[in-house]
């Protein structure tokens, strides 16, 4: 192909993105993904840290989903067995909740058959002396016993990258930190003109595909809609296709002995409490957002800080004494529908505009078939034979051991993994963002390393170092200010 020519162009560097790069590198198709600005630095690094089934969707009868997730559930876990581990869930049981001892054993009865042969583990029904045994911190108060089953939690941000590191190991062009300018069709060709602007340098970089995929999550509304006014000038803007909603977690010191809970909080809604590296996260909300959020709608809010941190306690009753080490929050990319946010559909929806093909919804458990659906709908427009599978993957790239040396770890993220500033490297492709310090010192190590590679002087390494400690200060501010007035 001449230079800058490619079969797909793909936005938004999430899951999502990510998984279409990966098939379609994978089945030889000359692809490059750009995103705006980190990888993962959206959704894909702020949910719940499970690759799961969505036991909470047997209420809404989603049994497809739930199955098909299961099924990938392991499938993503023999991918990354570094990144993703089985974790036995306990069901508190307690008087009056709407959810009583038959409903429960029938619903994990029915999510074992679900999971078929190959699920984690079987689950079990334990008395209310047995549950207290497993996890001695419940509140006893009304505990009547707990289901016991198994799932799988995962460090959410390092499979993305991982993802991406196989994707590119399979000659797909990765471009960060890249925004889109332009875009217009190329009737002589049969293409598609992309130009891409490169934030750190300033350099433009034209790209002729024969198809542009928007995975832009929650952005995706927006995406659309400009790309459609460049492609077809003078068309009136789409209809938006989402209702996202925004996800907040709280992190606190280790909660459990080793059990993630799942249990109903007062108002009746499904509160986590998740075991990671350590810690244990705690969500999570539901607030709805623009299509796409405003910068202030991506931030937790004080109400749900305060939410989470009393459901918590109301559960655990230790953790009215504890202090959350950290918040989070994502923007959740739900289709739109009149259902309510929390009854809303997981499935995800592709859309095709002539070269334009916008994938939105979904859940991060099943990026694989989101990218092998947008893959083999881009492979009917291409006119070709073969539609890519990954029925049998092999492993993804493994991430650097942690434990290792700071600054060995700094030059491997920002030589393999993208890794451009503190954030990407404390947040995204390490658990540093845990310590008990949020990764200050570990930043402090690391600075010098991004400064030898991005040619900085002592000062600009300084100012990384200050904004990264500055962002650091701002959310502890955020968290005791909310929570001295609880």
């Amino acid at each position: 192909m001449a230079e800058g020519e490619r079969e797909l162009v793909i936005l938004g560097g999430g899951i999502a993105g990510l998984g279409i790069a990966r098939l379609a590198a994978r089945a030889g198709w000359p692809v490059t993904l750009v995103e705006r600005d980190d990888l993962a630095s959206g959704a894909s690094s702020s949910t719940s840290h499970m690759l799961h089934g969505g036991l909470r969707y047997l209420e809404h009868g989603r049994f497809s989903l739930i199955r098909q997730a299961l099924s990938e559930r392991m499938t993503v876990s023999r991918m990354a067995p570094t990144l993703a581990r089985p974790v036995r869930f306990l069901v508190p049981l307690r008087r009056g909740d709407r959810v009583g001892p038959w409903r429960l054993r029938a619903g994990l009865a029915l999510y074992d058959l679900l999971s078929g042969p190959a699920g984690p583990s079987r689950h079990l029904i334990a008395d209310a002396r047995q549950a207290r045994a497993l996890e001695p911190g419940l509140e006893p108060a009304g505990l009547r016993g707990a289901g016991v089953y198994g799932d799988v939690i995962m460090d959410d941000g390092r499979l993305a990258i991982a993802v991406a590191r196989d994707a590119a190991a399979h000659g797909a062009g990765i471009l960060t930190r890249s925004e889109l300018v332009a875009a217009r069709p190329d009737p002589s060709s049969g293409r598609q003109v992309v130009e891409v602007r490169r934030r750190d340098t300033g350099e433009m970089v034209e790209l002729r595909p024969r198809l542009i995929i928007n995975a832009t999550g929650a952005w995706a509304d927006r995406t659309r809609a400009t790309l459609l006014g460049m492609l077809q000038p003078g068309s009136s803007d789409p209809p938006r296709l989402l209702r996202p909603t925004r996800g907040t977690h709280l992190v606190y010191p280790a909660l459990t002995e080793s059990h993630a809970l799942v249990t109903l909080a007062g108002d009746g809604r499904v509160l986590f409490v998740i075991p990671f590296a350590g810690r244990s996260l705690v969500g999570t909300t539901e607030v709805e957002t623009a299509s796409p959020p405003s910068d202030a709608q991506r931030r937790p809010s004080p109400d749900e800080i305060r939410y989470l941190a009393t459901e918590a306690a109301r559960v655990l009753p230790a953790v009215a004494k504890l202090h959350p080490l950290a918040v989070y929050s994502g923007i959740r990319p739900l289709l739109s529908s009149e259902e309510s946010v929390s009854e809303a559909s997981r499935e995800h929806r592709i859309v095709e505009d002539g070269p334009l093909l916008t994938i939105v919804g979904g859940k991060y458990t099943t990026f694989r078939v989101m990218a092998k659906d947008v893959v083999s709908r881009a492979a009917v427009l291409l006119r070709r034979e073969s539609i890519p599978r990954d029925e049998a993957p092999s492993p993804l790239p493994a991430p650097f051991p942690d434990g290792g040396d700071d600054e060995a770890f700094a030059e491997h993220a920002i030589t393999n993994e993208w890794a451009r500033t503190l954030d990407d490297l404390v947040r995204r492709r390490s658990t540093f963002w845990l310590a008990e310090d949020r990764g200050l010192s570990a930043a402090r190590r690391m600075a010098p390393v991004l400064g030898r590679h991005h040619g900085w002087d002592a000062a600009r390494v300084k100012d990384e170092i200050d904004r990264f400690e500055a962002s650091v200060r701002d959310e502890l501010m955020m968290l005791d200010r909310t929570l001295a007035i609880r």
